[in-house]
């Protein structure tokens, strides 16, 4: 788990690095996110899930519960597009950070969730409490740190092909 945090992380850096202003807003559509949007989304979606996280494990276990999908599931899709979803209205991005803060307030989001994760994993039975997810179902709190990274993944899968497209600045 610990390692895809660390892969993800330095995908999103990658994904940003010198990337100027106009590349970073760039859309290739309408109804397209740009790569600046697709940071922000991801750094959201990491500091609601590690909120959820730790509401949930404050719950008490629930040991006759089961996943509705195995980790083997989860890691053959770890950052690839399943099923396109739309965020919901409180995970949208809404331009909250200037661009030249999105990969500081993402590295942040990061560290706190590598922290929690570490000290979750020394404290709690993570395979014990569980979270639903719009599309896979209820998953454990492991799951949901595997889900976590591979979120960034699919992210920065998207922004490469924002910058491939034909209209992204050169």
């Amino acid at each position: 788990m610990f390692v895809r945090f660390s892969e993800t992380r330095d995908l999103v850096h990658r994904t940003a690095h010198g990337l100027t202003p106009q590349q970073l807003q760039y859309r290739p559509g309408a109804s397209r996110w740009s790569v600046a949007e697709n940071l922000e989304h991801i750094t959201i979606v990491e500091q609601n899930i590690l909120a959820s996280l730790a509401n949930t494990l404050q719950n008490q276990p629930a040991p006759e519960k089961k996943s509705a999908v195995s980790d083997g599931q989860l890691l053959a899709n770890f950052g690839r597009v399943v099923q396109p979803l739309t965020a919901p209205e409180r995970l949208l991005p809404t331009s909250r950070w200037p661009l030249g803060d999105l990969l500081n307030e993402f590295d942040a989001a990061r560290q706190r969730t590598i922290e929690f994760a570490t000290t979750a994993a020394d404290t709690k039975e993570l395979r014990l409490y569980f979270m639903p997810h719009p599309f896979f179902g209820e998953l454990d709190c492991y799951q949901w740190f595997i889900l976590a990274a591979g979120h960034s993944a699919r992210h920065c899968n998207q922004c490469a092909a924002i910058k491939e497209s034909a209209g992204f600045p050169r």
